[in-house]
């Protein structure tokens, strides 16, 4: 099967899309598939003969934003897929946006080829976004005639039926286990939590930090270390500058996927403050490496975790329960064994790629036919 990944992100660059579509392909690839990708201009993105590169070179960082560069990007795409569909002739397309969906869809009626959308997050249902934002998503899922729709959070699923849409299937995110062969902890003097993500405050980090400026008062021996970048990390780095928190809260930028790996193996707790989400891929990942997780009741995140269980759940946007989640991981080392070990079996059972890509070749084979 000829499949043709369209995507935003694709590594090295950091993001849960780029993550997931690296993944897949690569297993894609084990089952005999022929992969290709097609995605942003962006200096980060790895070559090799698969992958093309669409539209005008742009910081990777501005590619979840509406801005004129995309704009521009999309239309050059538009006008680049009559040639691009021709020469390849993908038996299906699998986007991974609802706007890159939305150009393909044309594209793919016109060659009669079959074309599915992933979602990795709804924003149509969640009033925390934009109204523009919203209605715009909505507009482009009613109009983009997908085969199939995938979505990586449960609890979306009764919001497409009230738009009328029923072609729309869950599959979890997954992670390639093989990346997270067992390696010793690190044992820190201070206990150390890990955030990874865009750095921006759809991401929650401005209650972290203010939570991180109370809880110093109670606790010294604790660190936070946030990878990632972002439009929001200049704004960030003054915010922590100014509550003198530069000992405590350290900002490490992008790391490459086997750095990530380390800072996993290196830390303490992962924590997930966000206030918008599916389901991240960063905890599955924070899981894989028998980390304890906190993270913000938000998208499908209670349908899979469990509080006290395989993660302490909080209420977002409240600084005082993070202050609580803190404490209780920093003075109960058994409870954060139990919580990653239990996090670990999760992911082994539910959350593996040969698993999930075996599903995915069988949503294609029912598409195509």
């Amino acid at each position: 099967m000829k499949i043709l990944h369209v995507t935003k992100k694709y590594p090295d660059i950091m993001g849960g899309d780029s993550t997931v579509v690296a993944g897949l392909s690569k297993y894609q690839k084990k089952m005999g598939h022929q992969v290709y990708i097609l995605t942003s201009n962006c200096r980060e993105v790895r070559e090799s003969s698969e992958v093309t590169k669409y539209g005008l070179k742009i910081d990777s960082i501005k590619l979840d934003r509406i801005n004129l560069k995309r704009i521009i990007s999309l239309l050059i795409l538009f006008f680049y897929l009559f040639f691009y569909l021709k020469r390849i002739r993908p038996d299906i397309v699998h986007t991974h946006s609802p706007d890159l969906g939305f150009i393909l869809s044309i594209h793919c009626k016109l060659y009669r080829i079959s074309i599915i959308n992933t979602y990795h997050g709804v924003s149509f249902n969640d009033k925390g976004y934009f109204l523009i934002k919203r209605k715009l998503e909505e507009f482009l899922i009613k109009c983009s005639n997908f085969d199939k729709i995938i979505i990586k959070d449960k609890s979306s699923m009764d919001d497409f039926k009230k738009l009328k849409i029923r072609n729309v299937d869950y599959l979890p995110n997954a992670i390639d286990l093989d990346l997270f062969r067992q390696k010793r902890h690190k044992i820190n003097i201070k206990t150390t939590f890990l955030f990874a993500g865009r750095i921006e405050k759809e991401k929650g980090l401005y209650y972290l930090i203010h939570a991180v400026n109370k809880l110093k008062k109670k606790e010294e021996g604790f660190e936070v270390l946030l990878i990632g970048k972002g439009l929001d990390q200049k704004y960030f780095q003054e915010l922590v500058t100014s509550l003198k928190l530069d000992n405590y809260i350290k900002f490490l930028g992008e790391k490459r996927k086997d750095e990530m790996i380390d800072y996993y193996f290196c830390s303490d707790v992962f924590i997930s403050p966000s206030l918008h989400e599916s389901f991240p891929v960063t905890v599955l990942e924070a899981w894989a490496a028998k980390l304890p997780v906190i993270i913000s009741d938000v998208g499908g995140v209670s349908t899979i975790c469990k509080d006290k269980e395989n993660a302490i759940i909080i209420v977002p946007r409240n600084q005082k329960n993070i202050i609580e989640a803190m404490i209780t991981l920093i003075k109960d080392p058994g409870l954060r064994k139990k919580l990653g070990e239990n996090g670990r079996k999760l992911v082994e059972k539910n959350y593996r790629w040969d698993k999930i890509a075996k599903e995915m070749e069988s949503i294609y084979e029912e598409i195509i036919k």
